[in-house]
């Protein structure tokens, strides 16, 4: 036997074929899952429970972080198709519509940071906490979308709601960040400084999202480009964008949605970005959902005082949801539970962040660290699920449709 085949055990050292390994294992699980009724991206979701630190150990951190920027790439895809999908005419003209969204927002943050306090958290760690938890992932509820291929007032609505709640979510972030490094970092020169650092970041990702929006407008119509072939100088652009904001610690959140806002409400002509992408949207998703289970810690379940914390949370948050949305007038009894239901799941701080130049959570005690490993965990497993369940009570999916 050859010493090349003796040493075959050292694939499993090589992540990018760890990585295609379980990918293909996403794949394959979750057309079976797909053939019984569930959702497909339930199979990414077992691959990366079985390969990561709470199955094989195949895919840790080290691993992960070593695919960082496809990682970045693929959540600048879903960034942008949020931002694609919020109507801000809409959201101004539906007024008492555009107000309940709102009003979500704000009291699932407000709850949340109630909940937390209560819990004993310091009143710093319990804001950070909140204005994470205010707002829903938009990788979750655009994959969910995806894969039960739902269109309806209510995917309409959670699209929206989900954009709104991503951006108010950084903006409250900016303050509840600088006060939490002032604590724990001596050399700050001061809350006032460090806020104005956190400020800044948002609003080079503003710049810079302009700037290269403007860049595709200008190129698109310099070149008289048709819009079959707009999509990939679409795709440079965004590119362009993720790259400046991670060299300048901008605010690359902001910069992707606001790129998203600025072509659905800017842009004047046709595009077939969608369209043209599918593909690598759904490999993109199971990428993802792949690498968000490979390090979810299972064990942190097993404390029941942080899984009931966490429960009530996700439950808070659901609840407080549908309160929001009794005044709107547009959605229907049955409707408005399965929007608060699609909005079950919450945005990470690493997707808030997208890139790793913020990397952890700066200044959280053990609890809070423990709360939040908890409800990322449950999110993973949970999330995915009652967000697709949530659509299909609405009645907007349309998953028969692969099968006609």
């Amino acid at each position: 036997m050859s010493a090349e085949l003796q040493a075959w055990p050292l694939w499993l050292t090589s992540p990018l074929a760890l990585l295609g390994a379980g990918l293909l294992l996403a794949q394959v699980l979750g057309l079976l899952l797909a053939a019984r009724g569930l959702p497909r991206l339930y199979g990414a979701v077992a691959s990366g429970l079985l390969l990561g630190v709470s199955g094989a150990g195949l895919i840790d951190a080290a691993v992960a972080t070593q695919f960082q920027e496809l990682f970045n790439a693929a959540t600048a895809l879903v960034l942008f198709e949020v931002g694609r999908k919020m109507d801000l005419a809409w959201l101004w003209r539906s007024r008492r519509q555009g107000a309940s969204l709102l009003l979500a927002c704000l009291l699932r943050g407000t709850v949340v940071w109630a909940l937390l306090a209560a819990c004993g958290l310091r009143a710093g760690e319990a804001g950070f906490m909140a204005a994470i938890l205010s707002a829903s992932s938009p990788i979750i509820h655009s994959s969910m979308v995806a894969d039960a291929r739902a269109s309806g007032v209510t995917v309409f609505a959670g699209a929206n709601l989900v954009g709104l709640g991503n951006v108010l979510a950084l903006l409250a972030l900016a303050p509840s960040i600088a006060w939490l490094r002032t604590q724990v970092d001596t050399e700050t020169a001061g809350y006032g400084a460090e806020l104005v650092k956190q400020l800044g970041r948002l609003a080079w990702g503003a710049a810079i999202a302009l700037l290269c929006y403007g860049l595709y407008a200008l190129a698109t119509r310099l070149s008289r480009a048709r819009a079959h072939l707009r999509p990939g100088m679409l795709l440079a652009a965004l590119l362009m964008d993720l790259g400046l904001c991670s060299v300048s610690a901008a605010s690359a959140l902001l910069s992707l949605l606001l790129m998203g806002v600025l072509l659905r409400n800017a842009e004047k002509r046709d595009n077939v970005f969608q369209a043209e992408l599918r593909t690598g949207q759904d490999i993109g998703y199971a990428l993802l959902f792949m690498l968000s289970a490979s390090l979810v810690q299972v064990e942190q379940l097993w404390h029941w005082q942080t899984l009931l914390v966490a429960l009530t949370v996700f439950a808070a948050r659901v609840a407080v949801t549908r309160l929001a949305l009794a005044p709107a007038t547009a959605w229907g009894r049955r409707k408005k539970p399965a929007l608060a239901l699609s909005m079950y799941s919450l945005v990470s701080f690493g997707s808030l962040m997208v890139d790793n130049s913020m990397a952890g959570y700066p200044g959280l005690s053990e609890p809070a660290q423990q709360i939040m490993a908890a409800l990322l965990a449950l999110n993973v497993l949970l999330a995915p699920g009652l967000t697709w369940y949530g659509l299909h009570l609405a009645g907007e999916n349309h998953e028969e449709e692969l099968h006609e």
